[in-house]
């Protein structure tokens, strides 16, 4: 579309999407950014190069020059620093002082022997040399080619790299098809695209379980009924006692019978006691709950987590008419599953997305068990079988039945002594009933459950395991940043191709990377923050004005979408303005004579953890997003118009 139009906004917010949470990856092997205060040149170096590989020039640069204070003698220190000096940056936004120290950092170069580091330098320089202002158009280009040619893969790689933007006219039409010949074969190198989710996916907490609840029988209650069993049996000791005075065999048999049955009662009274127990519970539990949660704070830990198990419910539950049921069925299960993983996890400061990979393995278990059948009711699960009530009714029946006749066997001996017998047996029943039913079923609850915690502790840890292998080949940072540069440059190819354009017909040009809508965030400790999906945005600056191209580029996939096509004239540029928010995240915006503007949110450094410089941060956020170099090129437009790269503004490098 073309903005002249009248009337039109281009907006493109990448980046402002309020309080987004993304993941910052540390440990040991996310540390390729981290320098030590103690750290040796040689170290230093080591840094360097991984910044300027991941395109955080500014950076690079900075570290460069301190290593270049002890290891002055080294040409290939001396290389990557002119690569660090000119990434990202044309010969225009060198100041005067940047000429000076190049020009005075090329006559300590003469000075050192030549290594075979010492091509890659002369074609810098002769690169340098040609795309000045006063050169005369392919001078030396046929030459500077065979030596580009001649050069080892790697320098060739870095310099064509690095100094994209230095490159000029015609020899940048001889570079350039090469340049992205090279980028379609790096675009998809290395598994990117079953690799790249990857990148955006956190370090998977460590399983946690709630422990069970203790037994909630006080130990008075337990020495009590210990107590009154040892009474209750030295009571039935002394009515066998008697029967066997009176050679009863029968009321000793009787009476053998009766203990028999009396523990089958307890047994199967205890269970009785704990699934009645179990279901009133649960049925508490199933009234009290709600989910999502009511009392969740918006962004917060519960609502988040809240969420994450509708999105998993969502997106396991059965096509048809049994995605209701699956739904209903699941709510229960789901509720007692987000309580523990909101208890264990909320004051252990860790993000929910740390535990994404344990909701989705729970929410995908209750689906199996919903398919086999076995996701149950609490009232069906948790009901007293037949069984276990003839049991326990049989077993009481008969063990009074027992005591009854051995102790109508006793009385004929010792009507004293078996009355005292019977008022003990009778207390120890009656404590038996109402303690140790308790004590029993408590017990066998808190047996049951750490069985059932610890059979689901050990399937989180397998599931653990599985899910950090799948990750095990995460792409670093520098791996995100190149796949990126080739995305970059693809696109200004078919910028070219849209417009009809080569390169000897681009005065100056400028990019911007900013985050798409709804894409993922995730960064290095001291990285810039990478996205799932860009917002991109190439200006290119024409004898007849501006063309603009906006695309939204899938980061996994390599795909570019939604095009738009917007051009203006230079008179047509009113102002340029980068707004600085409260979290730090910068605002471009480009006003139009006729009411148009653009508007995008391009940095977002973040809040620098306690390990990490602030400054690194702000530099890579620039850097990555090309924020420096597009208000260089639009400032000057909006200040000059079209005159703006033929002004002393656009010359100083001369």
């Amino acid at each position: 579309m073309s903005a002249e139009s009248g009337g039109t906004t281009v907006t493109a917010h990448g980046g402002n999407h309020g309080a987004v949470a993304g993941t910052i990856h540390g440990g040991v092997h996310n540390n390729y950014y981290q320098v030590p205060h103690d750290a040796s040149p040689q170290e230093k170096f080591g840094f360097a190069l991984r910044y300027l590989a991941s395109g955080q020039a500014t950076t690079a640069r900075k570290l460069l020059t301190e290593v270049t204070v002890h290891l002055r003698r080294s040409r290939k220190v001396w290389f990557y620093w002119l690569l660090a000096f000119f990434s990202g940056r044309t010969l225009s936004e060198l100041s005067r002082e940047d000429w000076v120290e190049l020009r005075a950092v090329l006559r300590e170069i003469d000075g050192l022997p030549q290594d075979r580091w010492s091509p890659g330098i002369n074609v810098i320089r002769r690169l340098v040399a040609a795309s000045q202002d006063h050169a005369e158009p392919g001078t030396g280009a046929a030459e500077i080619l065979l030596d580009i040619d001649h050069l080892d893969a790697v320098l060739r790689n870095e310099v064509l790299r690095h100094l994209e933007r230095v490159l000029q006219g015609s020899l940048k039409d001889d570079l350039w098809d090469r340049d992205v010949q090279q980028a379609r074969v790096r675009q998809g190198a290395e598994r990117r695209q079953e690799r790249v989710w990857k990148f955006f996916e956190p370090n998977p907490a460590r399983p946690r379980t709630r422990p069970v609840r203790p037994s909630d029988v006080p130990p008075a209650s337990v020495a009590f009924a210990v107590a009154m069993s040892a009474v209750g049996a030295g009571a039935v000791g002394t009515v066998g006692w008697l029967a066997l005075q009176r050679d009863d065999t029968s009321a000793v048999i009787a009476l053998v019978v009766a203990l028999v049955a009396a523990g089958v009662a307890l047994i199967n009274g205890a269970e009785w006691r704990y699934r009645a127990d179990a279901l009133r519970a649960e049925t508490r539990r199933w009234r009290s709950q709600r989910f999502p949660s009511d009392a969740a704070r918006p962004g917060g830990f519960t609502h988040r987590v809240d969420r994450l198990y509708m999105r998993y419910a969502d997106r396991y539950a059965p096509n048809g008419p049994d995605r209701a049921g699956w739904l209903v069925d699941a709510y229960g299960p789901m509720s007692k599953l987000r309580d523990e993983v909101c208890e264990v996890y909320r004051e252990h400061r860790v993000e929910p997305e740390a535990v994404k990979w344990l909701i989705r393995f729970q929410v995908r278990e209750l689906r199996r068990q919903w398919d086999a059948g076995t996701l149950l009711d609490h009232r069906w699960r948790w009901r007293v079988l037949p069984p276990v009530k003839a049991g326990a009714g049989a077993g009481t029946v008969v063990a009074m039945l027992g005591i009854v006749w051995a102790v109508q066997s006793a009385a004929r001996q010792n009507l004293l002594q078996t009355a005292g017998a019977v008022v003990a047996i009778a207390a120890a029943v009656w404590v038996a009933v109402v303690v140790g039913l308790r004590v029993v079923a408590e017990n066998k609850r808190v047996v049951a459950e750490e069985e059932e915690r610890q059979q689901r502790e050990t399937s989180y840890w397998f599931e653990h395991q599985r899910w950090e292998q799948r990750l095990a080949d995460r792409p670093d940072d520098i791996e995100m940043a190149q796949w990126l540069d080739c995305d970059r440059r693809i696109l200004l190819e078919h910028a070219l191709a849209a417009y009809q354009l080569k390169w000897s017909d681009i005065s100056a040009y400028a990019s911007m990377e900013a985050r798409g809508e709804g894409s993922k965030r995730a960064r290095a400790k001291n990285g810039p923050w990478r996205y799932s999906r860009y917002k991109l945005l190439v200006f290119l600056l024409t004898a007849d004005g501006v063309r603009q191209i906006t695309v939204e580029l899938n980061l996994a996939r390599a795909t570019f979408h939604h095009w738009e096509r917007t051009n203006y004239r230079y008179d047509a540029v009113a102002a340029v303005r980068v707004t600085l928010r409260d979290d730090g995240a910068r605002e471009f915006q480009l006003f139009l004579v006729n009411g148009a503007d653009i508007e995008v949110a391009v940095t977002e450094p973040g809040q620098a953890g306690a390990d990490e410089d602030s400054r690194i941060l702000a530099d890579g956020a620039e850097d990555a997003t090309g924020l420096r170099n597009t208000l260089f090129v639009l400032e000057g437009v909006a200040a000059e118009g079209r005159s703006w790269w033929a002004g002393p503004a656009y010359r100083r490098a001369s």
